[in-house]
């Protein structure tokens, strides 16, 4: 599962640089676009480029959702163990209470019974 994490975590941070560069590269498009001087061709060739990283940043986001998918369980499963663990914890240290509460309570009466 830890190489799992890793793997995801990579991607992750693989995509969000690639997001990053995507916007700058949408924002020198737009830059080179407000331009009087640049020629029309560059403007395209910048927009094409933002487009074909925008479609790696696709690739990645549906490998992400491909992969995700058994991790994810993982930890459902994980914390339902948790949950159920920490239920059963704390209905036993009830029992422990009230056992430890109706022993109390028989010693005094026991004590009164002596006097």
């Amino acid at each position: 599962m830890k190489n799992q994490y890793n793997d995801i975590n990579n991607l992750t941070n693989l995509l969000g640089s690639m997001v990053n560069s995507y916007r700058l590269l949408i924002g020198g498009a737009n830059e080179l676009n407000n331009i009087s001087e640049a020629k029309k061709g560059d403007v395209k060739e910048a927009v094409k480029r933002a487009d074909n990283l925008g479609e790696i940043i696709d690739e990645i986001i549906k490998t992400l959702d491909d992969c995700s998918g058994a991790y994810v369980k993982y930890c459902k499963l994980k914390k339902n163990y948790i949950d159920d663990k920490t239920i059963k914890d704390n209905i036993l240290t009830e029992i422990d209470y009230d056992l430890q509460f109706n022993n109390s309570e028989r010693d005094e009466d026991e004590d009164d019974d002596e006097e």
